[in-house]
């Protein structure tokens, strides 16, 4: 009797255990089960007409891309940073290389980052390993509109796949294949996540 209750409690305990352990891998990974990031790494899914992720994917008008900006330093300002890159929103997204990075024509996650802060005269490299050598690491917590957000969307030790330019309130403004065009979408969405950088 007593080895049957022993028994009885050991396989409880048992299914209790691989409950909870089921339960947890769902909440890490139900994202990267369930969804493609919606970054460059999205194995070939495409956007849905009402992708719950997306904040804004049309882009402005060629006159407001004209605008003047003015910076109180004259470094880049959060604002302006943010400001320019929403003129990028609605550029075909094409992978440089091979196709060549041209601002509002054809544009990657890396050539989007590269061109904005161009803008400001900083120079950014066409890559988002070599981007990620560059700036001020910021913690996530300390995140502030115009930062760049790096993303290892294939696994931590698997390269960087992705860069974008934070926007505010949890949103990124970034080249994404999974959208086909740049667009300022809910980084929540976005798997992988490794870290910011404050370029100066």
């Amino acid at each position: 009797m007593r080895r049957l209750l022993l028994v009885s409690v050991t396989v409880s305990l048992a299914a209790a255990s691989a409950l909870l352990v089921s339960l947890f891998a769902f909440s890490e990974n139900s994202l990267a089960s369930d969804a493609p990031s919606q970054g460059t790494f999205t194995q070939g899914a495409t956007a849905g007409p009402n992708e719950p992720s997306l904040v804004d994917g049309t882009g402005p008008s060629d006159s407001v891309r004209g605008d003047a900006l003015v910076t109180a330093n004259g470094g880049p300002s959060p604002r302006n940073i943010v400001r320019v890159a929403r003129w990028h929103i609605g550029t075909p997204y094409r992978n440089s290389p091979p196709g060549r990075c041209r601002a509002y024509r054809s544009e990657d996650c890396s050539c989007t980052t590269k061109l904005v802060f161009k803008k400001f005269g900083k120079r950014l490299p066409e890559n988002p390993v070599q981007q990620w050598r560059k700036g001020k690491r910021i913690k996530k917590s300390n995140l502030r509109p115009g930062d760049l957000v790096f993303f290892k969307e294939a696994g931590r030790h698997r390269p960087i796949t992705h860069v974008g330019i934070y926007s505010g309130h949890g949103n990124l403004i970034h080249a994404s294949n999974f959208f086909g065009k740049v667009v300022e979408s809910k980084m929540k969405y976005m798997r992988g996540y490794i870290g910011a950088k404050r370029i100066r």
